[in-house]
């Protein structure tokens, strides 16, 4: 077909070409969205960004301290062999995120004419690029999840951790599915103590000596109290591979420390973390799936919408955030600045 100028094509195609071609490419990978955000960003880097081939379901053991029929034993002793409880596999349901790319007849009959055609192409490309990552940076700090929102840090790693369920089971008697709380006031997070108390509670949560929480999140508040308190002492220095993203953080030690912002600052309505509270997250044992099917992809092509004159395009994710071990993280919920 000739080429034709996009300001006077005379087809209805083109519009929907146009966009095709100026949509963000989130890749297969999502790149664009997990890259945006702390929590997705880092667990991208530590390996904790999964694409399943399929499933009905994620599921994950509880890592317990012990297999019960591992034993030291007598040359003619019998093997055990107890059961392990099934019970214990914690599964989450994969949930469906998606957005629409929406055209009409008289966008494309004002294609025709001598219209501002490609600011409309602009802005809904523009509305694609920063609507996403924000949708999915809410739902991870999302203290009330809905039926088809997917789970959240404030969900899995919970204040109120003796009690209720984490994916589908219950923490009732099961302290490997108990987070750590610490409900006791740290009075300054920017200081010796608040230091103090926040390797402690790495140590208490510590799977084993190179296996513990490795990424603290606060408020801003508090975060900008430790990072001030850190640049005072020449301490401060920032993570190499997040500042490459443009993403603010303190490295100390083995962890990466970041921030989210309570909703007093939030720019919408979208969820926030709550202020006075930091969560430690082992990423060995948090982990964000993905169907591959449902990869962070837009459609090939645009769809009609029954008789209506609006064609749509759209866009699939089938995800889920998992745990394969709760008290692997934990939780301070009375952190003043």
């Amino acid at each position: 077909m000739a080429a034709q100028n996009i300001e006077y094509a005379s087809g209805d195609s083109e519009i929907e070409s146009l966009i095709l071609h100026t949509l963000p490419d989130f890749g297969d990978n999502g790149d664009g969205i997990t890259n945006v955000n702390l929590l997705t960003a880092m667990l991208k880097a530590k390996g904790s960004y999964r694409v399943k081939e399929g499933g009905f379901e994620f599921w994950k053991g509880v890592m317990v301290n012990e297999n019960t029929n591992a034993k030291w034993q007598g040359k003619t002793d019998d093997y055990s062999v107890n059961l392990q409880d099934p019970l214990k596999r914690l599964r989450w349901d994969i949930k469906s995120f998606t957005d629409t790319i929406v055209v009409t007849n008289l966008d494309k009959a004002r294609n025709k004419g001598k219209a501002a055609i490609k600011d409309l192409v602009r802005t809904l490309t523009e509305h694609a690029k920063r609507t996403i990552p924000n949708k999915f940076n809410s739902a991870f700090w999302n203290t009330a999840p809905g039926a088809n929102d997917p789970d959240s840090v404030p969900n899995i790693i919970n204040t109120t951790n003796t009690t209720g369920n984490v994916g589908g089971v219950s923490r009732v008697g099961e302290p490997a599915l108990q987070n750590g709380l610490y409900s006791t006031a740290i009075a300054d997070i920017g200081s010796e103590a608040g230091i103090a108390d926040m390797t402690k509670l790495r140590l208490r949560q510590a799977v084993g000596n190179n296996d513990m929480p490795n990424l603290i999140v606060m408020d801003q508040d508090r975060y900008s109290n430790l990072r001030a308190y850190l640049g005072t002492l020449q301490r401060y220095r920032p993570n190499d591979k997040m500042a490459q993203l443009e993403i603010e953080t303190i490295e100390l030690g083995s962890a990466i420390i970041g921030w989210e912002n309570t909703s007093t600052y939030q720019r919408s309505t979208a969820n926030s973390i709550t202020a006075g509270y930091m969560y430690g997250i082992n990423l060995n044992h948090f982990f964000f799936e993905i169907l591959k099917d449902g990869n962070f992809k837009w459609g090939d092509k645009f769809e009609r919408v029954g008789v209506k004159p609006v064609t749509f395009l759209p866009f699939e994710v089938f995800c889920n955030v998992t745990t394969d071990l709760p008290c692997a993280h934990f939780v301070a919920n009375n952190l003043t600045a």
